[in-house]
């Protein structure tokens, strides 16, 4: 099994979820990354919560496409004991609506440390709130993923909350744009977290570009380099690309951008792979050389 691409449908925020799974499939991506506002947002024509679940399944199915993640705006560090009931009851609603769709994570954040507030007591509490929706996540087959953002964005911490979880069911959707913007590199985060990586996410960033965003390799985030660690560790999950048009509608068109990603990305991951095979290739043919010879018999 190798690396998978798939793009959040943030990049496309006017597409049905018809267009979305044709859209995916042409541009030869495996899967998409379904985000969420909810059952009152809007803004998100293939918002899976705004209409009937099976319509989004037989839709994505219909095209060969996979839905990766169902990704949400809730997140799990409330003090509030108010807020914390409420985001469980939404949290596990979201849980049932990926299973329906067939969808096989959920993310939600964690990133909020309250003025005054130790980093270890804010995620000592995050971890608790974490293991009642862990195990309905295991009912349900549905993983339940945290993105690296806002106050908690490096390895470290997230290394030790999900060592607190400690659930199979619950892991991590790597973005490593938010790893880098807080100035850690791919080559400490991948090698530190592992198969807690569930779900790598990508974008390109470069101050002084407008809004930053940039196409995949132009920026300073290191893509190329976060892929073939990846790959290093042998990971075999999906890679999604996220273009943010749905908070920035004047970034390129999904049309345009997400195709070009596809074939950068496709290209490193070719790029690689063809680089280890000719490294094998050589390591054999000189084990081949040094092997023994066998003795020729007597006349």
């Amino acid at each position: 099994m190798a690396i998978k691409l798939a793009f959040s449908t943030v990049a496309c925020p006017d597409w049905t979820i018809e267009k979305v799974a044709k859209q995916a499939s042409e541009m030869g991506y495996q899967g998409v990354e379904l985000r969420t506002l909810g059952a009152g947002g809007g803004g998100l024509a293939s918002d899976p919560a705004l209409g009937d679940p099976a319509k989004t399944r037989d839709a994505l199915q219909a095209s060969g496409i996979e839905p990766v993640c169902l990704s949400t705006s809730l997140a799990l560090h409330h003090k509030d004991s108010t807020a914390t009931k409420e985001s469980h009851w939404q949290v596990k609603r979201s849980l049932e609506l990926a299973s329906a769709i067939g969808c096989k994570a959920v993310r939600v954040f964690g990133y909020d440390i309250a003025t005054g507030e130790s980093r270890q007591s804010a995620i000592e509490r995050i971890a608790k709130h974490v293991a009642p929706l862990a195990d309905a996540a295991d009912e349900l087959g549905v993983q339940l993923l945290f993105e690296n953002v806002g106050s908690i964005a490096k390895a470290k911490e997230w290394w030790w909350l999900l060592n607190v979880v400690d659930h199979p069911m619950v892991g991590l959707c790597w973005n490593v744009a938010n790893a880098a913007a807080a100035g850690e590199p791919s080559s400490v985060s991948v090698s530190m977290l592992n198969s807690r990586i569930r779900l790598a996410k990508v974008k390109d960033t470069r101050v002084g570009e407008g809004s930053g965003f940039v196409a995949l390799g132009e920026g300073t985030v290191g893509i190329e380099q976060f892929v073939k660690r990846l790959l290093g560790i042998g990971y075999e999950g999906y890679v999604s690309v996220e273009w943010d048009r749905l908070w920035l509608p004047a970034l390129t068109p999904a049309e345009e951008y997400l195709p070009d990603a596809h074939q950068r990305l496709q290209g490193w991951l070719d790029g690689i792979k063809e680089s280890v095979e000719k490294g094998q290739a050589a390591v054999a043919k000189v084990a081949a050389k040094n092997a023994p010879q066998p003795r020729a018999k007597a006349g």
